[in-house]
């Protein structure tokens, strides 16, 4: 129990009553009642400050909270505690057990009850809760400093992380880092601050370039850049607030959306903005050596306990690959150099802005392409050479295809596949003949079927035989979206036939009701396709009274999916622009009644459709990038 007193921020011994709270949370149209079992710390007019049995402390705000039970502590209540709960493996201290509320029970002096929730096993060691509780405080201390800009809160949490007890612990040296940036800049946010944009074209006409420049990288410690869901990372050209995040949930403002009343400028992106020529890019060369922080951090997921704080040298080093395309060294392997290395790095970088300084943009970028050994400073290459239309982009791309290998989805040669086919012309027909000739890489096969269906009239066997191939063994979101605009741009029953096919592939309904995916429906229904509006009725109806029912009897929770759901939200979408949020509360004779009426609906509707008629089916195209990576738990705003 001493490694227990040490290693708890919160003096477990002010706690007399253990409190279960309830509640409930609308997300995404659906309803989730949670649990929470620990100590009340805080109560305000807005929300209860809350300790998990595990030692995280939650702001639950009360509008939540739907119940509030003291926990009498009996034999009877040990045994279900000790009970393993699937939600436990969501917690990020739930690799502590039962230790910090054993550790209370034995400040309450309930010695026997206490010893009952002590684990038995190998994993509970010292070393793992030391991890743990690092992990928690950790957690808390970047939630303090980047979701509330809350200094003070953060420098407490980093001096009980420095304690003696947390030495080993893997972020001690950051956290105990950050606590002393933060007492070295207290007035970060409050004075010292960004500005909006009309102050800051007010102060632009005050400042020179240099000025402007500097001005900008001094501040680059303000980014605050907030996690949109997870698995995600985080962006340094995501817009900045006057305002934390913690501020902005209760305003109900969209940290990832602009905002007239909060927004405030970004140096990231006013550095990219002002397009650095090589003698001012060097203004920013020392701020690579800076050891600060910035009010950003990432992880894969929140119950895990790996975090990643963002440096200021990260976010130049990525400005000098936005502005010069090219990767001067690894940063990890950069982190790790004494102060001299360091500084002899950043030497080199400056020696070849100084060789480069009398390339126009075009000339430098063309330049990097054909010498360039490493993928990354070709890729951005291609991107900014595609983004300002050089036209000897295409004749570098035939001249080093070969040159690079490797990659998976897409692979480097498929990339320059993709844009040739953006950008090249009949002029190019042989050398995309050349590249598909005998490959194996399917990237390049998709995009050469393609081109050569797009270009050479005198190819359209082949090509269509080739991408009937590809896209016949794929799961209907690696290859076919590719191909789907062209597809449906072809007056061609062939290509009409093939395009419907996505409609078949093995993943293609698990995103059926994403807008990226379902505008593809859309213009299905718009051409008319009776496969498609088949395709989509079958799985309206796809479950009969008799399938829900057994549902039911097998303990089927009926707030949960099942098969056909995502075509229901689909439809919904034609009809309500979305699903209607009670569809999911419902039992499932409701739901039954609810697909029936939707079925009826799309049929009338698409009958309409056929006959030229007016008719209610949204059919436009909801603007949406194609889904990078997959977000399974998105932040609400």
């Amino acid at each position: 129990m001493l490694l227990m007193d040490s290693l708890s921020f919160y003096k477990m011994q002010n706690y007399d009553t253990l409190y279960e709270i309830s509640t409930l949370d609308t997300s995404h149209g659906r309803n989730f009642r949670s649990n929470y079992r620990g100590w009340i710390h805080n109560r305000n007019m807005e929300n209860i400050q809350f300790i998990n049995i595990h030692g995280k402390l939650y702001a639950i705000d009360k509008s939540r909270i739907t119940n509030i039970n003291p926990i009498t502590i009996k034999d009877t209540t040990i045994e279900f505690l000790m009970k393993p709960k699937m939600s436990s493996l969501f917690d990020l201290g739930s690799a502590a057990g039962n230790y910090l509320l054993s550790y209370w029970l034995y400040t309450k002096g309930e010695i026997n009850l206490s010893k009952q929730l002590l684990p038995t096993d190998t994993f509970h060691n010292d070393r793992n809760l030391t991890s743990t509780f690092g992990a928690i405080y950790y957690d808390a201390m970047l939630s303090a400093y980047s979701y509330e800009r809350n200094y003070q809160k953060a420098i407490a949490m980093g001096s009980h992380l420095s304690g003696e007890v947390f030495n080993g612990y893997k972020y001690q040296k950051e956290a105990i880092a950050l606590a002393l940036q933060l007492k070295n800049n207290p007035e970060d946010f409050r004075t010292f601050l960004l500005p909006d944009s009309l102050d800051w074209m007010a102060l632009k006409q005050k400042l020179n370039r240099q000025d402007q420049i500097i001005y900008l990288a001094e501040r680059l410690r303000l980014l605050n850049c907030i996690q949109p869901g997870q698995p995600a990372w985080i962006g340094y050209g995501m817009y900045q607030f006057s305002i934390p995040y913690s501020e902005s949930r209760k305003l109900s403002i969209s940290y990832w959306d602009r905002d007239a009343k909060y927004e405030v400028i970004n140096p990231f992106s006013e550095l990219i903005e002002m397009k650095l020529n090589m003698r001012e890019t060097e203004l920013l060369l020392p701020y690579l050596l800076s050891n600060d922080y910035i009010a950003s951090y990432s992880y894969f997921r929140d119950f895990m306990p790996e975090r990643t704080l963002h440096k200021v040298s990260w976010v130049v080093n990525r400005l000098l690959y936005e502005i010069t395309n090219k990767v001067f060294f690894d940063q990890h392997n950069f982190d790790l150099l004494p102060l001299d290395q360091k500084k002899a790095e950043v030497e080199k970088i400056q020696q070849w802005c100084d060789d480069n300084a009398a390339l126009s943009p075009e000339e430098r970028v063309i330049k990097l392409l054909r010498t360039t050994d490493k993928w990354a400073d070709f890729q951005k290459g291609i991107q900014v050479a595609k983004e300002y239309k050089y036209d000897s982009l295409l004749p570098v791309l035939v001249a080093r295809f070969n040159n690079f290998s490797g990659g998976f989805s897409p692979t480097h040669k498929g990339m320059m596949s993709e844009t040739m086919y953006e950008l090249g012309n009949k002029t190019y027909i042989p050398a995309v003949k050349a590249w598909s000739k005998n490959s194996t890489d399917l990237w390049v096969n998709l995009w050469s079927a393609m081109f050569l269906l797009k270009y050479d009239t005198a190819s359209y066997e082949t090509a269509m035989k080739e991408l009937e191939k590809i896209l016949n063994q794929d799961d209907g979101t690696t290859y076919y979206p590719h191909a789907m605009e062209l597809l449906l741009s072809r007056n061609d029953q062939r290509a009409r036939r093939l395009a419907e096919g996505i409609l078949d592939r093995p993943e293609f309904p698990r995103f059926v009701d994403w807008d990226y995916y379902l505008n593809f429906i859309k213009e299905l229904l718009r051409l008319k396709s009776d496969y498609t509006f088949d395709a989509l009725s079958k799985q309206l109806n796809s479950l009969t009274p008799e399938q829900f029912e057994a549902l039911s009897k097998n303990g089927r929770d009926p707030h949960m999916m099942v098969q056909g759901d995502n075509y229901v939200i689909a439809v919904s979408k034609l009809k309500y622009g979305d699903l209607p949020n009670h569809y999911f509360e419902e039992d499932n004779t409701a739901k039954l009644a609810y697909r029936k009426d939707l079925s009826e609906w799309f049929t009338a509707q698409y009958k309409l459709l056929k006959e030229g008629k007016p008719n209610e089916l949204n059919l436009k195209a909801t603007p949406t990038d194609a889904p990078v990576t997959f977000i399974d738990t998105p932040r609400d705003n």
